[in-house]
């Protein structure tokens, strides 16, 4: 049988869980199988493609709007059996012209977060709310990560054999590779965020709470748009020393190793990769109850390995009560806290199957 030709496509190589979950996927992919191309928006960002330049196309713009028709010319240049998108712009901008450009190629979409909160705070408003429940349809399957995705897509009229629910990867030897440990000194309780510093990650809902509780410090690591207004934010509740910024850097396992617990305020996410993460380095996660998708993981864990919390004032209770690690003066690496998990090999076994059933399916 002739290699099977993937299109998979990024905006670029932020350190984000979604390109983190596609990167994983090529990196496991059967090479004797399958022809991976890779299309960037851009190249920005930290992590790395496990692929030869030849498999690469950079498209080289900061906007979308200015990539799209150079996407559409390269993969018409391909010809690719199956495209592969992850980001509901990008998905829904190729599904619009599927029919006229890409007739014979099969269209996967995989969803990155609930979709309604997408839509409502997305850049991208008024196109992809209008085109979402015509265009979506188009799509051959959709991957969700979380049956509250599932369930969510399923209400909205989508049919639910259109669906294909798998949890994100974790590689759990990478993830516990952590060669130093690094705290903030000091007693009290060490928290960490990691992720991008924008509306959606809530990190303004969780400062006024680090301000009333004694002894407790936060270190935030990433960057992004919201990063001026929570420096003021913390100048104004003045609590400059009770949070410290860190870059996102290649050693953000060795502080979340390192802390108590890994706080989590968004306001919305899919399956959220770095509770995955934070769970197998063994370090217990507070977010709220209204990202859905960890009910999915709280059936995996212990009832105090992830709290999920109704509102901010439940979890400044929470933090007044809990207690630091009782290692801090010699840390080592603690257990896993997560029982189950799609390791990166399982996970791209079941995308590729998946694949080889929708490919069999359309000769058919």
């Amino acid at each position: 049988m002739r290699s099977i030709t993937i299109v998979l496509i990024l905006p670029s190589l932020a350190g984000g869980g979604a390109e983190k979950v596609i990167l994983s996927f090529i990196e496991n992919i059967d090479r004797n199988k399958y022809n991976i191309i890779l299309i960037l928006q851009n190249k920005i960002g930290p992590l790395k493609a496990n692929l030869s330049s030849q498999n690469i196309i950079n498209l080289n713009k900061k906007h979308f709007r200015f990539a799209f028709p150079k996407l559409i010319k390269e993969i018409k240049k391909v010809k690719p059996d199956i495209i592969f998108s992850t980001f509901p712009h990008i998905t829904l901008s190729l599904l619009v012209v599927k029919s006229l450009f890409f007739t014979k190629s099969i269209f996967i979409a995989r969803e990155p977060n609930m979709i309604d909160f997408s839509l409502k705070h997305s850049s991208f408003l008024l196109f992809i709310k209008y085109f979402y429940g015509v265009f979506i349809h188009k799509a051959d399957k959709i991957i969700v990560t979380s049956n509250a995705m599932q369930n969510n897509l399923v209400e909205k009229g989508i049919d639910k054999k259109k669906l294909f629910l798998i949890h994100n990867p974790v590689n759990k030897v990478k993830i516990r590779d952590v060669k130093n440990y690094i705290r903030y000194p000091g007693k009290g309780l060490r928290l960490v965020f990691a992720g991008r510093l924008v509306y959606q990650k809530g990190i303004d809902r969780i400062l006024p709470i680090i301000k009333n509780i004694q002894d407790c410090h936060l270190t935030i690591i990433g960057n992004g748009s919201m990063k001026p207004l929570l420096e003021k934010m913390i100048i104004d509740l003045n609590i400059i020393n009770k949070i410290n910024f860190i870059n996102y850097s290649n050693n953000i396992n060795e502080y979340i190793a390192s802390a108590d617990y890994l706080i989590l305020p968004s306001r919305w996410e899919g399956l959220p990769n770095i509770v995955l993460e934070s769970l197998i380095l063994g370090t217990p996660v507070i977010s709220f109850s209204e990202i859905t998708g960890l009910n999915d993981i709280k059936l995996l864990v212990d009832k105090t390995d992830l709290f999920l919390c109704k509102n901010e004032e439940e979890i400044q209770n929470l933090l007044s009560n809990l207690e630091p690690r009782k290692d801090i003066n010699n840390i080592s690496l603690r257990n896993i806290l997560l029982k189950k998990f799609n390791s990166p090999k399982d996970y791209s076994k079941k995308i590729m199957k998946l694949m080889e059933e929708l490919i069999i399916e359309k000769r058919n």
